[in-house]
């Protein structure tokens, strides 16, 4: 393997990318979405690691969230990235805004962070990062 190709394996490797401590709730998060008290849907995130300007040096994390509805429609996953985390300061407040699907009006949920084995099942059964289209 000749220099570039050392260099490019150096630069793609993520085992020292920094990990934000704050951004841990949302590493394979799922929270329950409700409005009024009754249950709606959830949103999943995820947190993967980016590179950013100048020149794509930069080594941080961004956040990638998803809403599922009860009724079983999914949105396409949403990317949130800092310094200001607009998604997962919501969510770290209790909501969440996303388009309703019955009014198609923007909404703000509420969202309580879902854990344990509800978590893992629910994680398994949405499929965070499956898109819409791609879906059976």
């Amino acid at each position: 393997m000749g220099w570039l190709g050392r260099w490019l394996d150096g630069w793609l490797d993520e085992t020292d990318w920094p990990k934000d401590p704050r951004l841990d709730p949302f590493r394979d998060g799922v929270w329950e979405l409700s409005l009024n008290g009754e249950a709606k849907g959830w949103v999943t995130s995820s947190v993967t690691p980016m590179r950013s300007f100048p020149l794509l040096w930069v080594k941080q994390e961004q956040m990638w969230t998803q809403v599922h509805w009860l009724g079983g429609g999914h949105e396409y996953t949403e990317e949130d990235y800092g310094p200001e985390w607009y998604a997962a300061e919501d969510l770290r407040g209790g909501r969440f805004v996303a388009f309703d699907p019955r009014t198609d009006l923007e909404t703000s949920f509420d969202a309580i962070l879902v854990a344990g084995a509800e978590r893992d099942r629910l994680w398994a059964r949405l499929e965070h990062g499956v898109e819409p289209h791609s879906r059976k």
